[in-house]
């Protein structure tokens, strides 16, 4: 300076006077948090039906059937959980036969669950949800048909299995119908019944599968009865055969069969000399003396006591009555 007075230090002043402070700036106020929300509450676990689920037949597990007939088989699932719960069924059909590849298949229908109409199973594996109430037991029912064709010992099965789908082994069950034989009763005229036997029996060799065998009893007239498979095997079978008048509906029992198995043995007790009384023919109510018994016949040849002329009459056995044992051949 040209006046003398020491030069100021600084930068940038012009004056002497301090620079004016800054005010500080005040932080912008926090956007509000929002609320956490609660975690979602568990889902309660499902019941363990490990060891729980019962599942019985009804009646047969294995049931033996003739062809063109329809039976039911039945079975009961049952949960002794204490909770509801639901089940997985899974139902398959299968068939098996003495013949490969020949054995016929056999219609199975039933209604699944939470359904109202019956439909047909087929041979696949089905699966369906069951809903189970504690210790309630849920039927299944199927509706099994023999068919015509069927042979003798072919097979159906329903094979069942419930599992709770948890991981635990399932329970199963089988239902089965197999094929046998019946025993139906042909119609004939009386007096050739052992001829349309012989025809038949020569018809079923050349058809082994639908004629087993023939039975013939000589104390019932009019009939034959043939053990076989199937009605429409054997009504096919009888057509065109004399004097064959067609099959009786239903089966015959063997129980209503075994009387004719065993002959019944008329003359049986009959003794030469013997009092009788003839109880049918035309000697009806007139005594007689037994001249000759013959067993293979089962016929008696008797004499007439009050007949002026003495002359024999053979009748059946069972068309006499005993009076009076005689004493011998001789009749004294």
């Amino acid at each position: 300076m040209t006046d003398g007075t020491p030069e100021e230090e600084g930068i940038g002043l012009l004056t002497g006077a301090p620079p004016p402070e800054k005010k500080s700036e005040s932080p912008a106020p926090a956007a509000p948090t929002p609320p956490v929300a609660a975690p979602p509450a568990p889902a309660p676990p499902k019941p363990d039906l490990s060891g729980l689920l019962l599942l019985k037949a009804a009646d047969d597990t294995v049931r033996a059937v003739t062809a063109g007939t329809v039976t039911t088989l039945s079975a009961v699932l049952t949960s002794r959980a204490s909770e509801p719960a639901v089940a997985s069924l899974t139902v398959e059909v299968g068939y098996t036969s003495t013949y490969p590849g020949e054995g016929a298949e056999w219609p199975v229908t039933w209604t699944p669950p939470g359904k109202k109409g019956r439909v047909e199973l087929f041979p696949r594996k089905e699966t369906h949800p069951i809903p189970l109430a504690p210790n309630t037991g849920v039927p299944l029912s199927f509706e099994i048909t023999a068919p015509v064709g069927v042979r003798y010992g072919d097979k159906v099965e329903v094979r069942l299995g419930v599992s709770g789908g948890n991981g635990g082994s399932p329970v199963r069950l089988t239902l089965a119908c197999v094929a046998r034989q019946a025993v139906l009763a042909i119609k004939t005229s009386r007096g050739y019944e052992r001829e349309v036997a012989d025809t038949l029996l020569a018809r079923a060799e050349e058809k082994p599968d639908v004629v087993f065998s023939l039975l013939v009893p000589s104390a019932l007239r009019g009939y034959v009865f043939a053990e076989g498979m199937s009605f429409e095997g054997v009504r096919e079978m009888l057509k065109g055969i004399r004097k064959a008048r067609g099959l009786v509906e239903g089966e015959t029992t063997l129980k209503e069969v075994e009387p004719l198995l065993v002959p019944k043995v008329t003359v049986e007790g009959f003794v030469e000399g013997a009092i009788v009384e003839l109880i049918s023919g035309p000697f009806k109510g007139e005594k007689a003396r037994v001249k000759k018994i013959d067993q293979a016949k089962e016929e008696i040849t008797v004499e007439l006591i009050e007949a002026v002329v003495p002359i024999p009459v053979t009748v059946r056995g069972d068309h006499v009555r005993m009076l009076e044992k005689g004493g011998g051949k001789g009749g004294g």
